[in-house]
């Protein structure tokens, strides 16, 4: 990977949840590529960082020390903090994207909101003190198209939790916009991530992309993070409150 030191983001510090593979590998690489130092949490037990430029912490999202402890060891290891992606969120645990809502237990539905909207509330409780001392900064947080349509595809809990973000993102850019502080929403349409790629058939792909995106086909994840490094960046800086579909044209449906 070519790091530009001197490049846009030189001297700013970013911090990516879920960063250890998929969407959140790809921003990480984005944001160096662009010359950002990166600190990136993984649930999972973090591989080696591809140079000093990075800093992996092993952290579950969804937890309020972990959370706390991530800005306190970003901070250590870098001395500020600029931007800050909130990547994680999936389905929780017992939730499946086909369960209907009089089926939904409650356990499977409070598992995927802590997934999806409590992680991005604490990244964002934490990161925006932090945000505040560095003078301003950008906050990009990861929903998805069915926080914002109707699909089959998404659970309840699932739809009800992106939906969160993308409201709960537009009221902090909001109150957060007399500060510096921009908050702006990537929302990934079918994007082509090593868990669909592992467990969905070529086939299975290509006719569910031909169905909602069209473009015919899924995002990659490196489409997603250039539409999360332009919200970061300094090319965005009038931007904030904004959801951005990176969808092959499924919103404009």
């Amino acid at each position: 990977m070519t790091v530009q030191e001197s490049g846009p983001l030189a001297g700013k510090v970013a911090l990516v949840t879920g960063g250890g593979n998929g969407i959140g590998r790809a921003t990480v690489m984005a944001l160096r590529k662009n010359g950002a130092q990166v600190a990136w949490t993984d649930i999972l037990e973090a591989p080696p960082p591809e140079d000093s430029g990075q800093l992996a912490i092993r952290a579950d999202a969804t937890l309020e020390p972990d959370a706390a402890r991530t800005i306190e060891e970003t901070l250590s290891a870098f001395g500020r903090l600029d931007i800050a992606v909130h990547n994680v969120g999936n389905f929780g645990a017992g939730d499946r994207w086909d369960t209907p809502l009089e089926d939904t237990a409650l356990e499977a539905w409070n598992a995927t909101v802590c997934q999806c909207l409590t992680s991005c509330m604490l990244g964002m409780k934490y990161a925006i003190p932090a945000l505040r001392r560095s003078g301003g900064g950008a906050i990009v947080n990861i929903a998805s198209l069915a926080g914002i349509r109707v699909t089959r595809f998404a659970s309840p809990a699932y739809a009800a939790a992106k939906a969160g973000v993308v409201h709960l993102s537009q009221h902090a850019a909001v109150m957060l916009a007399p500060e510096n502080v921009r908050v702006n929403v990537v929302a990934p349409g079918l994007t082509l991530t090593p868990n669909i790629e592992s467990s969905m058939p070529p086939a299975t792909r290509a006719a569910i992309a031909a169905e909602f995106q069209p473009m015919n086909r899924m995002m990659t994840t490196q489409e997603i993070a250039e539409a999360i490094l332009w919200a970061a960046s300094p090319a965005s800086s009038g931007v904030t409150g904004l959801v951005i579909p990176v969808d092959g044209g499924w919103a404009a449906k």
